[in-house]
């Protein structure tokens, strides 16, 4: 089950290419269907999930909106030799936990454990370095200390929100993305980049979606796969798989335990499908 977001009494707690501008701004109107879709069940949905094998149905998208054709061949090489697969998760608030009930419900925990259960017999390693307020060129200067120097197989960028709150400029943040990839590459490391959170109230940064866009064409550019955390909490939120409040913390900024947890299963479900296969196929 989703597990359930502190405090709560009842129920569970707690984004390649331009896919269009008129769906990337309508965030607001998805959060205000999703009251109305609550009630609905989950086999009335339009989109088929991937359901099979996945931890929690409440968390199953269409696999097209988490899956990626880009390869990581360092992580692949790394479980094919029986060797340890390490994965450092680079990011800001989003990976820091902020709006989690305990490190155990922060996305990179709960990819640990859900990589554990679908590559039994493999060990797995999840470091968390995330800092809260953290820009992609505030990222980008940790790299050699607190990520190049852990020598990991793969990295987990998460980044833009910051950027794209602050509007720090387009061209400026590709830069910092080109040069972060540029780094993590030549150090021999497979690198995954994790778009923004959707935000229920995104009209006050005007340029959001922007940034979404720009994270996009870079990982295109580069070659780099992308976890499309705001294809997949839209889609979440659309269907009624999850309540706002299981994905959004109060301040409208950062997110709980639900969506920790549906971000941190499905990231680990396609890291899998691209790693082994047939260790998945075993599970389902």
């Amino acid at each position: 089950m989703v597990p359930r977001r502190h405090g709560q009494g009842a129920g569970p707690p707690q984004c390649g290419a331009r896919r269009g501008e008129s769906r990337l701004r309508s965030l607001s109107g998805l959060v205000a269907m999703a009251g109305l879709c609550i009630g609905l069940s989950l086999s009335g949905a339009a989109a088929q999930p991937d359901s099979a094998a996945a931890p929690s149905s409440r968390c199953a998208v269409q696999a097209a909106l988490r899956t990626f054709a880009e390869d990581l061949p360092n992580s692949r090489t790394a479980l094919r030799d029986g060797r340890s697969l390490t994965i450092v998760a680079l990011g800001s608030s989003s990976t820091a936990g902020t709006g989690a009930s305990s490190d155990q419900t922060t996305y990179p925990a709960v990819l640990k454990a859900e990589l554990e259960r679908l590559l039994p017999g493999h060990e797995i390693s999840v470091i968390n370095r995330g800092i809260g307020g953290n820009s992609a060129m505030q990222m980008y200067h940790r790299m050699d200390d607190e990520v190049i120097s852990e020598e990991p197989n793969l990295v987990i960028w998460q980044t833009g929100v910051n950027d794209a709150i602050g509007d720090i400029g387009l061209d400026r943040f590709k830069r910092m993305l080109r040069k972060g990839i540029a780094k993590l590459r030549e150090a021999g490391i497979d690198v995954l980049l994790m778009d923004q959170q959707p935000l229920p109230r995104a009209e006050r940064y005007p340029a959001y979606t922007d940034y979404l866009t720009a994270l996009r064409e870079v990982a295109t550019e580069t070659s780099v796969p992308v976890y499309r955390r705001y294809d997949v909490m839209t889609e979440l939120l659309r269907d009624g798989r999850l309540r706002q409040d299981e994905i959004f913390s109060s301040d409208a900024l950062h997110m709980v335990d639900g969506s920790y947890y549906c971000v941190g299963t499905t990231l680990a479900r396609s890291i899998v499908e691209k790693l082994a296969p047939r260790a998945l196929g075993a599970i389902r």
